[in-house]
């Protein structure tokens, strides 16, 4: 025993300072004492600049800050071992790189995120995060609307990166790309490989039943009561099951799932609703939007005056939010924070966003759909439908639309080309008012008296 204390007192001694220093700030670390770690990390840097430690430090910095939404300041560290040429053979070198090309990503800068993320791929490629960076570069190419270059970056990771973490993810925007590209039987095969490879996602299950309803072109037939509730007006689906309905008659929203019901009140009435895979459920009510889960709420501005007629809501991939204030007839874009970012001079009933970045304006008293993209850049007119409700998309970007004052549903493939039109009014004998299309293709249908209809 005598000896064994003896030999780890000699291996102390023997440790270099800046090594020492490196470990007490991994140390405190792994404790999740994150500001004495990166006292020690900067210690570490500005007193051994030479270690062999000190781009290791310089890391840890930056992902702290990183981490902590700090990401200007992280971005300086990384940046530091991304422009010292001593640095470029260190295992640091690729995951700066990395975390500088999410943050260029999340600053919406999707040229400048490709062209840093590129620099791993063709400069270090045995690197140990180059899954990420694949599926990184996919998801890239995938919001360009370059959907050949997205699955070539995304079989690179299934295929030679099978137990990666982004590998289910991977598979799963495959599918996606398939099937914008006219392909939907490879990206079934996609989603089998999935559950072959024993990933327990409930997702994959919804996807690949709202998927193969349009290979094998399967209509819409049967309708359901799904709940019963007090003037049931706004619907919203999050894609996974769950159902968000608001009570007009007693300000309250719904929150079903699999025959449980629970529900929250709100401030006012609510004039819409939202929900993102990234960010959760939003709502709105006349002057603030609301999310469920940051529990927090804004207001809007424009010039000063507080927004106060907020009818409709979306939120982009990268949290900037859709408005339209009916009293100022334009829709507005404003960025995560609330800011300003842009004014689309666009008179209009409601606003709605697709997967793929997609703006859908319902304008001209519901009888025009204007597509645009996210910058409001108009790309497409649909003037083939009147009195348009509602609308909404599936996970494949598929539009389902009420039509004819809530008498008939119109489901279009993502292409625009018809897939069904069906009869509500004379085959229900009712017409709807809202919409919302579930994770599996479901459609929600919600009347003015008490009834929530499912179809399938």
């Amino acid at each position: 025993m005598k000896i064994l204390v003896i030999l780890l007192l000699l291996a102390n001694f023997s440790t270099s300072n800046d090594l020492r220093i490196y470990e007490s700030g991994m140390a405190f670390l792994m404790n999740k004492n994150y500001s004495e770690a990166i006292k020690e990390f900067q210690t570490l840097v500005e007193q051994y600049p030479s270690s062999s430690k000190a781009d290791d430090a310089l890391l840890e910095i930056g992902k702290y800050y990183y981490f902590s939404g700090e990401k200007d300041k992280a971005l300086t560290y990384f940046d530091k071992i991304i422009k010292d040429k001593g640095y470029r053979n260190s295992d640091c070198y690729d995951n700066a790189l990395y975390y500088k090309g999410l943050i260029l990503f999340d600053n919406q800068d999707l040229n400048g995120a490709y062209e840093v993320l590129s620099k791993i791929k063709t400069g270090i490629p045995d690197s140990e995060i180059l899954d990420k960076v694949y599926y990184k570069l996919g998801e890239i190419s995938g919001l360009k609307g370059n959907y050949k270059q997205a699955l070539f970056f995304i079989s690179r990771v299934y295929m030679r990166f099978p137990e990666s973490d982004v590998f289910a993810p991977s598979m799963k925007e495959a599918s996606y790309f398939y099937y914008k590209l006219g392909n939907p039987s490879e990206g079934l095969k996609m989603l089998s490989i999935v559950n072959e490879n024993g990933n327990k996602d409930s997702k994959v299950s919804f996807l690949t039943t709202d998927l193969l309803r349009f290979y094998l072109n399967k209509k819409y037939k049967k309708k359901r009561v799904y709940y019963q509730m007090p003037k049931p007006s706004i619907i919203c689906s999050d894609k996974k099951g769950t159902l968000y309905a608001f009570s007009k008659k007693e300000d309250y929203v719904y929150v079903i799932k699999k025959g449980k019901m629970k529900k929250f009140s709100t401030p006012d009435e609510v004039t819409s609703m939202f929900y993102s895979d990234k960010f959760g459920f939003f709502y709105s009510t006349p002057n603030r939007v609301f999310s469920k889960k940051d529990k927090t709420s804004k207001s809007f501005s424009d010039d000063g005056e507080v927004l106060s007629n907020i009818v409709s809501i979306a939120i982009d991939y990268f949290g900037n939010y859709f408005i339209y204030d009916k009293d100022n007839a334009v829709i507005y874009k404003f960025d995560s924070e609330g800011r300003l970012l842009k004014k689309i001079i666009s008179p209009a009933d409601y606003i709605k966003i697709r997967k793929d970045g997609k703006v859908f304006v319902v304008r001209e008293s519901r009888n025009l759909i204007d597509i645009r993209d996210m910058s409001g850049k108009s790309l497409k007119t649909i003037t083939s439908y009147k009195k348009i409700i509602d609308l909404d998309f599936d996970n494949y970007d598929n539009i389902y639309m009420l039509v004819d004052k809530g008498k008939t549903l119109i489901v279009l493939r993502e292409d625009l080309k018809v897939f069904q039109r069906m009869d509500l009014y004379g085959t229900f004998g009712s017409k709807f008012y809202h919409i919302a299309v579930d994770g599996d293709g479901s459609i929600f249908l919600s009347d003015k008296s008490s009834t929530i209809v499912r179809v399938n």
